[in-house]
Parts: structure tokens; C-alpha cells; sequence
């Protein structure tokens, strides 16, 4: 990835990459069977462009205790090709797929910013978001897989609103390109709504706060998408989230985080579904999941201990240790019990079955 200023104030950033995954065999069979030594490989490519309109307003009001000092528009149109080639081996044949789908697709894209001058703890002035609204909508070539022609993606909106330092709000939605008329398709896909205060000392800022757990509009996997954040001594962070899935899920999660010492950081994770549709069955205002966790800072490690029930997988207590320099590569220990056993699950709503 290397970013271009030959064509300014156009910005122009191109990416070129390979990935190669080695497997001792693929998933035929026994050992004796099937294919040794495979090596999946998948090529990408893209190139990203953005050009950046800005116009400033002399404001300057406290009301409300927004602590605005004029303002900023910034105004930035992108547009975003990505291409990603079939990996040279399914992944229906590999037990541990990685390659990605194949894509060829350019995204439109047009961001507004609200920014105002604030001082920070240094004395320092520095630019501070107010607001940040996205819209996006993909544009995929026709080819395989797509023979009847290209396709325009559905509309996907991002709102960031971060009103004072202590509080922020965002949401995520999406909106159809395509839909039969007379029917429902016309409603909202999918939709998020999250809110994060933060409280302490220090005057702590909400934009460096973990978001609220359970991202995915659909699908919803089950436990908090936890990230390895440890805040500054004494301080908490609020979080709540809910989830709007058309024929899907509706649902609320809500977790607390509280920083108790220089060592010591508590947490809380709860989801409560407020409707779940599979199939034919419906369930209505479901506690589906609680979780309560324990984490030390062990100078370059953290080690963590969690305790998680599940209504529909059963409960857990698992132990992670964290290499602080590498975050996404944990060494996990785990107990399961109360788990349901095999061939007797008959719920509808276990993503088990």
C-alpha cells in the first residue's frame, strides 16, 4: 500500500497483496486419503481515492456545555476499487478455510465531518469531532457468479455523534437498491444503535472507549466482542446496543467496564433478545446471555478469567493470557458444563443445531 500525490488535492492510495495458506491435507477422507501439502493462494488489488472540501464557521457558544469554538465542514467524496481473485483452492475443500470471497467491485462513498477547536490537557488547541455521517453504496461487476450483469449493493449509512467528550452515540443501517414493490422489502435490512459514557477521573473521553459488544447486524454471535482496553485507574465505561435484523433478531446488550485499581479491571456483559424469529417459531423477551470477567495487568501480559452462561450453549469459565504486544493472539484455556447434549438439542433458536 503505498499513498500517491501525483494528481493533488486528489489523494490516491493503491494496494496490491497475496496471501498463501499451507495445509498438511485437505478435507477428504481419512490421512490416507485425499490431498497432502496443499497450498492455498488468493491474490488482491485496489486502489482508494479521496479528495477533502472544508469550509469553517465562526461560532463560538457553550451552551448546553458543547464548548464549541467555531466550526469545520468537511466534505469528502471517495471512491474505492477492491479486487479479490478465487483462492487456487476452494475453501469447501479445506477444513480450515481463510481465503476470502471473490469481489470485484468499486464502492462510492461520501463522508461529512463536524469538527471544532477545543484545548487539551497539554494547553494545547486540536481539532475534535462533532459529528461524522457516511454513506456508501457498492457497485459489483458483472462476471462469475453474476452472469445476468452488475449489480448496485444496498445502502449502507454510519452516524458517529460525539456531543461532549464524555458520551458517543453511533448507528449503523442499511438500506435496500433493489425491492419488489408492494411488499415489505422496502423496510430497513438491518440497523445498530450504540451509545458508550465514560466517567472518573481525568476528564476520560468516550472516542477511545471499546464499542459496545455484538456488532453484527446479522447474525449476532453469541458472547461481547471484547478488545484488550484498560483504562486509566478509577475510570467506567457505560455501554449500550441494540440490534434491529429484518426476519431475524431485535435485540439489547449492555455491558460496564470499571477500571478499580492500577492492576485490577472489572466487566459485565448481558443480551436480552426482545424478539428472535427461525423458521416458523418466534420467542419473545429472552435474557439469552450474561457475562461477568475478572482482568490483571501483568506488566506485559494480561491475564483474564470470565465466567459466561448462555441460555442456549450451556455456561463457561475460560482463562486468557495476552501478550500486550500482540492483542489478537490470546492463549485460552476453557471448562464447559450444563452444555446440552448431542442429538437431544430441539430449540429452533441454538445456533448449535
Amino acid at each position: 500500500r503505498y499513498a500517491l500525490s501525483l494528481f493533488a488535492p486528489v489523494q490516491l492510495t493503491p494496494n496490491v497483496g497475496v496471501r498463501q495458506t499451507y495445509y498438511t491435507k485437505d478435507i477428504q477422507g481419512n490421512p490416507r486419503e485425499g490431498k497432502r501439502n496443499v497450498v492455498s493462494g488468493q491474490f488482491s488489488t485496489g486502489i482508494d481515492s479521496s479528495i477533502k472540501f472544508f469550509r469553517i464557521f465562526d461560532v463560538k457558544t457553550n451552551k448546553f456545555g458543547l464548548n464549541i469554538d467555531k466550526l469545520r465542514h468537511i466534505l469528502t467524496p471517495t471512491v474505492e476499487y477492491r479486487y479479490v481473485h478465487e483462492p487456487t483452492v476452494p475453501n469447501s475443500l479445506l477444513t480450515f478455510p481463510s481465503a476470502s470471497a471473490p469481489n470485484n467491485q468499486v464502492v462510492f462513498g461520501l463522508e461529512n465531518k463536524l469538527q471544532t477547536k477545543r484545548t487539551n490537557s497539554d494547553g494545547y488547541d486540536t481539532s475534535v469531532d462533532l459529528a461524522r455521517a457516511l454513506v456508501e453504496v457498492p457497485y459489483t461487476f458483472a462476471g462469475k457468479g453474476n452472469s445476468d450483469g452488475g449489480t448496485l449493493g444496498d445502502w449502507n449509512f454510519k452516524v458517529e455523534l460525539f456531543p461532549w467528550s464524555w458520551m458517543r452515540v453511533e448507528s449503523n443501517w442499511a438500506y435496500p437498491s433493489h425491492f419488489t414493490k408492494g411488499t415489505r422489502d422496502r423496510r430497513l435490512q438491518a440497523w445498530t444503535l450504540d451509545m458508550v459514557m465514560v466517567g472518573g477521573p481525568d476528564a476520560p473521553g468516550a472516542d477511545s472507549t471499546s464499542s459496545v459488544s455484538a456488532p453484527s447486524p446479522t447474525g449476532y454471535e453469541q458472547g461481547r466482542e471484547d478488545q484488550l482496553v484498560f483504562m486509566p485507574e478509577g475510570q467506567w465505561a457505560l455501554g449500550f446496543g441494540h440490534r434491529y435484523s429484518q426476519n431475524d433478531k431485535t435485540e439489547t446488550v449492555a455491558q460496564f467496564d470499571w477500571r478499580l485499581s492500577e492492576k485490577w479491571q472489572v466487566g459485565m456483559f448481558n443480551r436480552y433478545t426482545w424478539k428472535e424469529v427461525s423458521g416458523g417459531a418466534k420467542r419473545y423477551n429472552h435474557l439469552r446471555e450474561y457475562q461477568y470477567s475478572l482482568r490483571r495487568d501483568l506488566h506485559d501480559w494480561v491475564g483474564e478469567l470470565v465466567y459466561r452462561v448462555d441460555r442456549e450453549l450451556g455456561e463457561e469459565i475460560f482463562f486468557l493470557l495476552t501478550l500486550k504486544a500482540y492483542p489478537e493472539l490470546p492463549i485460552e484455556t476453557e471448562t464447559s458444563y450444563h452444555q446440552p447434549k448431542k442429538g437431544s438439542q430441539t430449540s429452533p433458536f441454538s445456533p448449535a443445531r
